[in-house]
Order: C-alpha cells, then sequence, then structure tokens
C-alpha cells in the first residue's frame, strides 16, 4: 500500500490523542461554532459514515463527539497539508483507491471487535463543489461483515469554511447530524434481488446477490447521509434523471 498501518492503539497513543482531542477539537468547536445534533452509541462497535466535502470533516467529526473514531482514509489525503501531522497523530488508518486494503481492513475490523468506532467517508474523496458524489461499497461490506450498525452523519458547513481548493478557512458555522443507527438487518430488507432464475445455491448466483444487496444498502446509507446533510444523494440523483428520460 505504500503506508505503514497503524498498531494498535497503546496508553500513551491514546493519551496523547485526548490531549490533542482537547486542544485541536475544543478550537475547532471554538473556531468553526461546531453545532451537534444527536450522537453516536454510547458503547459497541459501530461504522460511521459521513459526506466528504473538506479536509475539515474529520476534525469537526472528531471534536463532536467523545468517542476516538479511527478513521480510513485516502492514503494520498493522509500525506497532504495542511492537516497531515493531524492525520498522523491520529492514527488514521491509510487506504490505497488501487489497492486491496488487506491490512488497512484486517486493522479497521480488529478495532470493530475491540468494541471501537471506525469512520469512514464513502465517496472515497473530497468533493470538488459540495455537493453528494457516489459512495463506496466498502464502508457498508465493512459493517455487513463485522455485523455492526452503520451510524450515518450528515456534515454542514464545512465546504464554505474550507473547500478543497482552498489552504486557509473562514471561519464559518459547522454542523454535524448524527443520524439513528442503521442496523445490518435493516439495511439487508427487502434487498430487491429478484428470485434467481439458475440455481440459487451457484457460486454466481451468491455472488451476483451478495453484490445486489450491497448496492442497495449502500444506497440506502447514502441516501441518510444526504437527508442529514440537507443534500440529494448523487445515486438519487442518477436515478431520477434516469426515470426523466
Amino acid at each position: 500500500m505504500g503506508e505503514e498501518v497503524a498498531p494498535p492503539a497503546s496508553w500513551p497513543n491514546a493519551a496523547a490523542y485526548w490531549c490533542l482531542w482537547a486542544t485541536v477539537g475544543t478550537t475547532a468547536r471554538l473556531a468553526f461554532r461546531v453545532a451537534v445534533q444527536g450522537r453516536l452509541p454510547r458503547h459497541g462497535p459501530c461504522v460511521v459514515v459521513a459526506n466528504h466535502a473538506s479536509f475539515l470533516d474529520p476534525v469537526v467529526l472528531g471534536a463532536a463527539c467523545r468517542r476516538r473514531i479511527f478513521f480510513l482514509m485516502d492514503a494520498v489525503l493522509c500525506r497532504t497539508p495542511p492537516l497531515r501531522w493531524f492525520y498522523r497523530l491520529s492514527r488514521v488508518i491509510p487506504v490505497d483507491p488501487r489497492g486491496s486494503n488487506r491490512e488497512a481492513l484486517r486493522r479497521a475490523r480488529a478495532e470493530l471487535d475491540r468494541g471501537h468506532v471506525i469512520g469512514i467517508f464513502p465517496e472515497g474523496g473530497i468533493s470538488r463543489d459540495g455537493s453528494m458524489v457516489l459512495g463506496n461499497t466498502g464502508a457498508v461490506s465493512l459493517a455487513l461483515n463485522g455485523d455492526v450498525p452503520v451510524v450515518p452523519v450528515g456534515i454542514v458547513g464545512a465546504y464554505g469554511a474550507l473547500p478543497a481548493h482552498r489552504s486557509l478557512p473562514s471561519f464559518r458555522r459547522v454542523r454535524v447530524h448524527f443520524g439513528t443507527p442503521m442496523l445490518p438487518s435493516d439495511l439487508l430488507a427487502d434487498g430487491g434481488v429478484a428470485p434467481p432464475a439458475t440455481d440459487p445455491l451457484s457460486p454466481t448466483t451468491r455472488d451476483r446477490n451478495r453484490k445486489v444487496r450491497l448496492r442497495v444498502a449502500t444506497r440506502r446509507v447514502m441516501d441518510a447521509v444526504a437527508a442529514l446533510a440537507g443534500q440529494t444523494s448523487r445515486e438519487a440523483e442518477l436515478e431520477g434523471r434516469a426515470r426523466a428520460r
């Protein structure tokens, strides 16, 4: 992958993180007047899924809750100023969009097994205009494989405060909306998989059904994130265009 995957958090690392949270988190909350609606579950593993339109997103999301979030992020972004130091100290798990990332996923599953919170921006990169882009199925797949809830989050105002094309922020108000946790059973209910015309136990059919269910579950999560962010998901937008033709 070209990036070292950080080991599980030790006591010194955890202490350093909470010192970072107390300083950077407090500064972010004050500077951007961060308003928080809803909250993460108090205990237990979960996967937080949020929209991504600014380098500030992991900062304000981490500052908005008192549980530590272990973020999965693009390895390129992890090396990008001005927040490279923050990502390093936060022990972000870097992923290569062109690689298999088995080690990064192994680390993420290990953190979930420890009862921790994994944070993912499923759009894969920062939106260039603040609007939603298509979600990747990886975030939902991680939650389903771990049988843990997905918590949709909408971040509003971070794009205006620090869009990708600017290096200095403007101190505008940012809002973080935590949605209701979505259980794997809810995401997979009535997944829209038609009865197979061939052997339902064949590897090809099972793989096809799994992919369809995963796409449906991802669409549900992205719709929830978009609603919390006051937007329309890219998936819904494209579907609407297709129907209008």
